[in-house]
This record gives structure tokens, C-alpha cells and sequence, in this order.
């Protein structure tokens, strides 16, 4: 039985590596063409570019993953049967679920690391992905200053208006001078009016804001100005770069491990808020990986059902359950978040669908 097990394990080496790395090509140059023509034409720095693409590729495990445990199942078993060398397994004695055992193992071992990296590795990888965007960003502000010239960003509790951004004379990424500077800092009284803030030029330096020949204004309850005063300059310390204003200040589900998302979906749930979100947000943390178990269970049997219909009869397969996978995981998710299906089952719904295919299919072959 080892020995028929290793056999089974080594036809799978090749495809499940091929096809991870053929997907991780694709989805690395689907996250680096777009931004080709920025990285060219403002000469960002390699390092960055490199800290970009090594950043993104944890985010890719999780979507990775299920595809090779597909193709490599499906290729497996297909070349086998093909060979009619399952035929002589069989005639041995073997039960087809013996035979497979390895198959499964492997995608339960695939969930088992899919769910590890993205709920422990995929959130810090995440948080620096954005970073190094921001990076790039201050990149493109440098090389093309009126990128954010005369458009409204808002941070926390301040709106800004920049009418002009100029390079660094030093040629420093993090370092601009401002001119023409409008900031309201927002009340926490939703009723209340905002404080209003003007300087005629500011300097900016690794988050901190010196605005130079400020004014500033804050008003009543009825709207008339209550005090009004001037000052040379004013120091903002806001802890946030430039290029990250626009950028909103909430983390998204792939920064959050499962037991942030719980805790989230549990607070939501107390104050009486929708948790319906972040409720599938939490159950597609363990539902996503577990599709590799739930493709190790159904591409055998329907590899073999259909491995007399040709050599590359495994690719096919693999291809559709991927798609069919995905497309319900999309209507599912929407369905799931709209409140028309239960998070939990939204979520799970894929790895449920092909686990009860497999397990139908295996006992007809049976």
C-alpha cells in the first residue's frame, strides 16, 4: 500500500506545482500591468516593485491552492485510468477510497495551510502590500505633483483641500511643500460645525504638517464665528502619509484574522448593527480553504468517470470546477451578504457542493 500510495503522490508533484505557479504568474501580472505604465514612466525603485510582488504573493495562497489541488487530482487519476492501471488496482482488491486516500490527505493538508496563512500571514502581508502602494504613490506625487492637486481628501477627523503640491528641492520622496492649504477638522458632535483652518503654504515631513501664515476659525452653535486667530505656524502631527488620505482608514476582511472578524460580527451583533457582512467575511475564512478537501473529493471520481474522453480530460475538468466553484462562491456571496441565504451556509456553499458530488460520484464508482 506505500508503495501505491507514493506512485499516486508522485504523479501529483508536477501538476499541483505547475498549476500553482501558472496561477501565481497570472494573478502577479494581473496586480503589476496595471500599474506598468506608473512604475516606467515616474522610475520607481526595483526594491519597491520586488516588496510589491513579494507582498502580494501570501494574498495569492488562499485563491492558489484549490486550483492545484484540482488539476493535480484530476491529472493524477486521469493518466492512471487512461493506463487502465486503476483497473489492476482494483482487480487487487483495492477499494477505490483506498486508492484515493493519499488524494484526500493532501487536500486536507492544502485547507489545513490555506487557512493558516491567510487567517495568520495574509493580514500583516496585506497591511504591507498597502504600504508599498503608498510608496509608489509618494513616487508618482513626486514625479507628477498635481496628482492630488485640488481634490478633497479626508482622514479620520480632518478634510483637506491642497491647491498645489511641489516637489522636495531636496529630491526627498517623503518631504513636499504645499501651498494653498483649506482644513476643516470635523467635530465629534454631528451637529456641531467644523473647525476651519487656512495657510497660505505648508511644509510637509514624514506625516508631520507645518502650516506657515496659518488662520483659524471656529464657530458657534448657530454658525457665526466664535473665535478667530492667526499664527505663524501651526504643527499637525497626524501619523498618516500623504499618500494614504485618500485611502480609507477601516481595515478590509483580508487584514483581519477569523478571530477579529468574530469579534467584530459578536460586537455588531450586541449593539443591535447588520453583521450579515462581516458574518460571511467570517465563515469564507474557513469555507475558501476548505475547497481543497472538497476538490480532492470530487475531481478523482469524475476524473475517472471521464478519463476515456482524453489525455487532457484532468485540465478540463479541473478548469470548470474552478469556474463553477468561483461563479457559485460570487452568487452565493451575494446572496449571503443581501441576507437571502444564512452567512454560514453562503460561505460554505461551494466546498459543500463539490464535497457532495464527490462523495455521490465515489460511491456510483464504487
Amino acid at each position: 500500500m506505500k508503495h501505491m500510495d507514493r506512485y499516486l503522490l508522485g504523479e501529483m508533484v508536477l501538476p499541483f506545482i505547475g498549476g500553482i505557479l501558472l496561477i501565481v504568474v497570472m494573478l502577479v501580472g494581473n496586480t503589476l500591468f496595471p500599474l506598468i505604465e506608473q512604475i516606467v514612466r515616474n522610475s520607481i525603485p526595483p526594491l519597491v516593485v520586488a516588496k510589491l510582488v513579494a507582498f502580494n504573493l501570501p494574498i495569492l495562497v488562499p485563491l492558489t491552492l484549490p486550483p492545484g489541488v484540482a488539476l493535480a487530482s484530476a491529472w493524477a487519476v486521469n493518466r492512471l485510468a487512461r493506463d487502465s492501471e486503476i483497473t489492476a488496482i482494483r482487480m487487487a482488491g483495492v477499494p477505490l477510497r483506498r486508492l484515493f486516500l493519499p488524494i484526500f490527505i493532501v487536500g486536507l493538508l492544502s485547507s489545513v495551510a490555506s487557512f493558516l496563512v491567510g487567517d495568520r500571514v495574509v493580514p500583516v502581508a496585506m497591511r504591507e502590500f498597502q504600504k508599498t502602494q503608498g510608496q509608489m504613490f509618494a513616487y508618482a506625487l513626486q514625479a507628477s505633483p498635481t496628482v492630488a492637486a485640488n481634490k478633497v481628501f479626508t482622514f479620520e477627523d480632518y478634510s483637506f483641500h491642497i491647491r498645489q503640491i511641489q516637489k522636495d528641492p531636496g529630491g526627498k520622496t517623503d518631504r513636499l511643500k504645499l501651498v494653498g492649504l483649506t482644513i476643516y477638522e470635523n467635530p465629534t458632535d454631528a451637529g456641531a460645525y467644523p473647525t476651519l483652518m487656512t495657510a497660505k503654504s505648508a511644509d510637509y515631513d514624514r506625516d508631520v504638517w507645518t502650516l506657515n501664515d496659518a488662520h483659524i476659525v471656529t464657530f458657534d452653535a448657530d454658525g457665526f464665528v466664535k473665535v478667530e486667530s492667526s499664527a505663524k505656524t501651526v504643527t499637525l502631527n497626524l501619523q498618516v502619509p500623504l499618500a494614504s488620505i485618500a485611502q480609507s482608514a477601516t481595515d478590509t476582511p483580508d487584514e483581519l484574522t477569523m478571530a477579529q472578524l468574530g469579534a467584530q460580527m459578536k460586537a455588531l451583533a450586541r449593539t443591535g448593527q447588520d453583521n450579515t457582512v462581516v458574518a460571511f467575511n467570517y465563515y469564507a475564512k474557513l469555507g475558501l480553504p476548505f475547497l481543497c478537501l472538497a476538490f480532492a473529493l470530487c475531481a478523482p471520481p469524475l476524473a475517472l468517470r471521464f478519463a476515456r474522453a482524453g489525455a487532457y480530460m484532468g485540465i478540463f475538468l479541473s478548469i470548470i470546477m474552478v469556474w463553477v466553484a468561483w461563479n457559485t462562491l460570487l452568487l452565493t456571496k451575494i446572496l449571503g451578504i443581501t441576507g437571502k441565504m444564512p452567512p454560514s451556509l453562503a460561505a460554505w456553499s461551494p466546498a459543500i457542493l463539490f464535497a457532495v458530488v464527490g462523495v455521490y460520484f465515489l460511491w456510483r464508482s464504487e
